[in-house]
């Protein structure tokens, strides 16, 4: 309304003020003097004024505006309040949750270490391993290669090779051995690899939450807000505004009453009208809500000094246009209101959100920690594991590099036994020749001694009778050598020595054996 009526509390006294201040050569209450000398309160119907009294009354409806006004800067307040609390339990928490978190990526740091050396100690171990195989698979195949000269071997067996003198059952067990080896550290790899799995999946769902709790609070999503504290501001200030216009309207409608109440008939009629506007209700008064006064029976007409009521008649003539304009600026001060309060809501809503992602995010650090000695210890376990099978698997190797070593002596065993085989035949050879020409030498001794024989025999044998001498028609002795098979103590077996001269029994002159 005018200045008159939405900023003053006391519009009458506004009135009277102007037209009573005594200021002598003031042009304004002179001029306002002039127009109240000019407007004649008799000549406004009673009608008019009962009409500015219902429009007065039906405006009094902006109290639900007001309430509503007043409802929402309260409700406002105290949602800041709440933000304020939540905020800082929310940064609180948040700083707590991030000191977590950095243990948490150590702890995660110090497990990938640990795994990812295992990883690479496997790696090593296997390529180790397989040249270790490889070394010992040539070695082998050179064994099966190498076939035994069958003058070793008796005359009705089947060709051999060296490896078959061999048990190859060692290495079977060895190499199965080693696949239980490595199976165990593919186990426990595989094993620590789902624990540090699902810790990295903790660590992921922890990491997402506070992303959401931190996005619902970023600097970035409020930028373009208005801050709460402005909001708030303006929440109040309209509230205030809307109450001050609402009294400007309570006042108008009290000078209503007063100028119907001071004009004859203005009762009666203000009653017939409400009663019409309200047709089927309760018993309507002038005011509508002024019952008290109307129970106690006061006079429809009330006495008033005609100055005074023309001064009455006159506020509610002037202020009568103003009230549409009230209403509208009561109406379009809520729709303000109801928009900073829905911009405030939304930034609280945005940190209750905030504040409720960082419990949740707080639930998953107590979930993870609960866990975190079950990770701990798995890492322990894995390393320890890993050493224990690691060292086996290493003495497996070695043993794999003794057996290729013995293997690889076989072989060159078996070269140094050719050429013994080689030396010893040579030997044997020279043996015989050697009783060839001995046996040759013999020979020429018994024949030159058969001749001998022959030549005594027909000189004098007529002359010697036979019993003379027993031995005298004897043929000559005859000696041959005959190989003796010994066992001689440190050697590789049973083998042909030295053939000795046994002393034979005479044998027919002329046979050899």
């Amino acid at each position: 309304m005018s200045s008159r009526s939405a900023s003053s509390s006391e519009p009458r006294s506004y009135h009277e003020a102007d037209r009573h201040s005594g200021h002598d050569g003031n042009v304004d209450a002179d001029a306002d003097a002039d127009a109240s000398a000019k407007f004649d309160a008799s000549h406004v119907p009673v009608e008019v004024l009962v009409k500015h009294l219902l429009h007065a009354k039906q405006s009094l409806s902006s109290i639900n505006l007001v309430l509503r006004a007043h409802e929402l800067a309260t409700n406002a307040r105290q949602m800041h309040e709440d933000s304020v609390v939540l905020g800082a339990q929310t940064e609180f928490l948040r700083r707590g949750i991030q000191e977590q978190t950095r243990v948490l990526h150590l702890v995660r740091k110090m497990m990938t270490r640990a795994y990812d050396h295992g990883r690479r100690d496997f790696k090593k171990l296997i390529v180790e391993l397989d040249r270790a195989n490889s070394l010992l698979e040539e070695t082998m195949a050179a064994l099966r290669n190498t076939m035994v000269d069958p003058s070793l071997r008796p005359p009705d067996e089947e060709p051999k090779c060296l490896m078959d003198f061999v048990d190859e059952k060692t290495v079977e067990g060895m190499r199965n051995a080693l696949k239980e080896s490595i199976k165990e550290l593919q186990a426990t790899q595989e094993s620590f690899d789902r624990d540090l799995l699902r810790f990295e999946t903790d660590i992921r769902t922890l990491k997402k939450t506070m992303s959401t709790a931190t996005a619902a609070s970023s600097t970035h999503s409020l930028a373009s807000c208005q801050p709460i504290p402005d909001l708030l501001a303006s929440l109040a200030e309209h509230s205030h505004v809307m109450a001050e216009q609402l009294t400007s309207l309570t006042q108008h409608f009290d000078m209503c009453v007063k100028a119907v109440r001071a004009t004859e008939g203005g009762a009666a009629l203000a009653r017939r009208q409400a009663a019409d506007l309200t047709e089927g209700g309760e018993p309507v008064s002038i005011s509508g809500v002024i019952a008290e006064q109307d129970a106690h029976n006061v006079a429809d007409l009330e006495a008033m000094d005609p100055q005074e009521r023309a001064e009455v008649v006159q506020v509610v003539v002037d202020d009568a246009h103003e009230v549409d304009e009230v209403v509208f600026e009561i109406q379009a001060g809520l729709l303000q209101m109801e928009a900073d309060f829905g911009a405030l809501k939304e930034q609280t809503d945005r940190i209750r959100a905030a504040y409720l992602s960082t419990i949740a995010a707080f639930h998953v650090v107590e979930d993870i920690g609960a866990k975190l000695q079950s990770y701990v210890d798995a890492e322990t376990e894995f390393v320890q594991r890993w050493e224990d099978e690691k060292e086996i698997v290493y003495s497996k190797v070695d043993e794999m590099s003794l057996l290729r070593e013995f293997y690889d002596g076989y072989a060159s065993a078996y070269g140094s036994l050719m050429l013994e085989v080689e030396r010893r035949r040579a030997v044997q050879g020279k043996i015989a020749n050697t009783w060839r020409k001995a046996r040759e030498t013999v020979d020429k001794l018994v024949e030159s001694d058969r001749k001998e024989r022959e030549h005594f025999r027909q000189e004098i044998g007529d002359f010697l009778p036979t019993d003379l001498w027993v031995g005298m028609i004897e043929p000559t002795r005859r000696w041959e050598v005959v190989p003796v098979e010994e066992e001689v103590e440190g050697s590789m077996g049973t083998e042909p020595s030295t053939p000795t001269l046994k002393n034979a029994k005479p044998v027919a002159p002329g046979r050899i054996r």
